[in-house]
């Protein structure tokens, strides 16, 4: 039984539809109204039905008050991390500070190199997102000039900024091995997806970071761990698997997927969510 006692997030994963923007607006909108923590939105610049995903992020910070945006995850070999750095930083600073950083290895690489990008084999794949955190890191750290040698990306005495308004977290799309280590190592969040990771196989990945953090001398508690949700489940379904995920997995975060219906959405806030913190505050108590 694992649980790290980190706050119980809620969040909505948006589909960013091109065909009608209007209506992916509203959805933003009612996402953040209704009282979610989290806005989560999927980064596939490849996908013509798709709109941009920082255009969108940046537009729906402009549009709401309280939610968290973050990019669920965004595509590293089409977006240079120092340049994503400087973006996610605006955004943040622009929105007082709701903006977090989700980043993965890319994983489509036929569309990837269509569109100019890079074709990484997994083990480059690593590589590149363990040299963009650095530079990530560095373009936030306030110093004068930074310089980085790294195998994918490096900085040669670049002027870095702005700094973001808060601790910007770099959140990792990771299952493999190797991608789980790194999520030990050196990211301060673990982003899997059901669709990829089935909840009975959450125990053992998240054995894995907690090893490769407690070698780094990091503590484990301090890793954010968010699943991103999928499939179609009865409030009552959805409370107990996510108390159970929460009090044995260590599982903090929770993205709901589907059509971005008003009274699918309630019924997280309203009936799921509050269930859920209820009754892990009352195991916690014991």
């Amino acid at each position: 039984m694992t649980d790290y006692r980190r706050p119980l997030e809620f969040g909505y994963f948006l589909e960013p539809g091109a065909a009608d923007p209007g209506a992916t607006l509203a959805a933003g909108r009612l996402v953040d109204a209704l009282g979610f923590d989290l806005l989560g939105i999927q980064d596939h610049p490849y996908q013509p039905r798709f709109l941009d995903t920082w255009t969108l992020l940046s537009a729906l910070g402009a549009q709401t008050r309280r939610v968290r945006l973050f990019p669920d995850v965004a595509s590293l070999p089409l977006r240079p991390p120092a340049v994503l750095a400087k973006a996610a930083a605006s955004l943040d600073l622009i929105t007082g500070g709701r903006v977090e950083l989700g980043l993965g290895t890319g994983a489509f690489w036929d569309p990837i190199a269509a569109m100019g990008g890079p074709r990484r084999t997994p083990g480059e794949a690593v590589a590149a997102l363990d040299d963009a955190i650095e530079v990530v890191r560095l373009w936030w750290s306030g110093e004068r000039s930074v310089r980085y040698d790294g195998t994918h990306y490096s900085l040669k005495g670049s002027h870095p900024g702005p700094v973001p308004a808060h601790p910007m977290g770099i959140w990792l799309g990771a299952y493999g091995p190797k991608m789980l280590d790194l999520v030990g190592t050196k990211a301060d969040g673990w982003l899997p997806s059901m669709g990829y990771l089935a909840p009975e196989k959450l125990k053992e990945a998240n054995r894995r970071i907690d090893m490769a953090a407690g070698a780094a001398g990091r503590e484990p508690s301090r890793i954010n761990r968010v699943y991103n949700l999928m499939g179609d489940r009865s409030a009552a379904e959805w409370i107990d698997l996510l108390t159970t995920l929460s009090l044995e997995h260590g599982m903090n975060g929770y993205v709901f997927s589907g059509p971005a219906d008003e009274a699918a959405l309630r019924r997280v806030v309203e009936e799921i969510a509050p269930a859920v913190r209820e009754t892990v505050a009352k195991e916690r108590r014991r």
